[in-house]
C-alpha cells in the first residue's frame, strides 16, 4: 500500500474511508485517531491519548490508543506509520481537508475556475466533520471556515475587478450564505448585482441583510452598506 493515493480519507461532508475505491468499515476509535492526524499531524502516543480520551486516566487512554492503531492495522493497513513514539498518517492516504486547505490558502491569481470552483462554491461539501463535537473537531471547525470565507471573499472581489460580475455573483452568495452577517460579504453581493444592472436584486439583498442585523444584533447596517445604493436613489 505504498502508491501515493491507494487510501483515500474523506472528513469534508462526511466520514469515509476507502481503499482502491472500496469502502472500509472502521470503528469510532479508528475514526477518530485517523482524523486527529489527518488535522494536527504527527503527533506523540501521549499526545493523541489525551487529546482522543482527556476524560480518563493516562493509562486507559494509552490503552485505547493501542487498541485503536491495532484495529487499524487489521482494517486499514499501512494508513498509520510508528516513527519512534510519533504516529504519523502514511503517505499513501490522500485527504480531502488537506486538498482543500491547499486550494484556500492558494494566491488568488493561482486559482483555476475549471479545477476550483466546485470546491469553492460547494459549501456544504467543505463542512469538517459534522456532527463531531469533540473539542479540538469544534476548533478546527471554526478555523476551517474562517480560512474558507476569507478565501471565497478574496476569490469574489478578484473576479469583480476583473470584469467577471456572473463569477464574483456566485461567489459572493456562497459568503453570504456561510456568514450571513458578514457585511463585506453583502457588499460584494450588492455590487455584483449593480454591476449586472439588478437594482431590484441589490434593493432585496439590502433590504434582507438589514432585517437579519436588526433581529439578530439590534443594529442597523453600516453607512458603509447604505452608501452602496445612492446611485440606485439618484435614479
Amino acid at each position: 500500500m505504498g502508491e501515493r493515493g491507494t487510501i483515500a480519507l474523506r472528513l469534508l461532508g462526511s466520514w469515509d474511508a476507502t481503499v482502491r475505491g472500496t469502502r472500509v468499515q472502521t470503528g469510532s476509535r479508528q475514526q477518530r485517531l485517523l482524523a486527529a492526524l489527518a488535522i494536527h499531524g504527527p503527533r506523540s502516543r501521549a499526545y493523541l491519548a489525551g487529546l482522543l480520551w482527556p476524560e480518563v486516566p493516562e493509562d486507559h487512554a494509552l490503552g485505547n490508543l493501542r487498541a485503536a492503531v491495532f484495529a487499524l492495522s487489521r482494517r486499514l493497513p499501512g494508513s498509520v506509520v510508528c516513527q519512534g513514539g510519533v504516529l504519523a498518517l502514511a503517505e499513501s492516504v490522500d485527504v480531502d481537508l488537506h486538498r482543500l486547505l491547499e486550494l484556500v490558502v492558494r494566491p488568488v491569481a493561482a486559482w483555476s475556475v475549471a479545477r476550483d470552483d466546485a470546491w469553492v462554491l460547494d459549501r456544504p461539501g467543505v463542512a469538517l466533520l459534522p456532527g463531531w463535537y469533540d473539542d479540538w473537531v469544534l476548533a478546527e471547525q471554526a478555523r476551517l471556515q474562517e480560512l474558507y470565507v476569507n478565501a471565497v471573499e478574496e476569490r469574489a472581489e478578484f473576479c469583480l475587478a476583473h470584469g467577471d460580475v456572473h463569477r464574483a455573483l456566485a461567489l459572493a452568495r456562497t459568503v453570504r450564505d456561510a456568514a450571513p452577517l458578514r457585511e463585506s460579504a453583502v457588499c460584494l453581493l450588492i455590487r455584483a448585482h449593480l454591476g449586472l444592472g439588478n437594482g431590484t436584486e441589490a434593493r432585496r439583498t439590502f433590504e434582507d441583510f438589514r432585517a437579519l442585523v436588526a433581529r439578530e444584533l439590534g443594529e442597523q447596517p453600516s453607512e458603509r452598506v447604505r452608501g452602496l445604493l445612492q446611485p440606485l436613489r439618484r435614479g
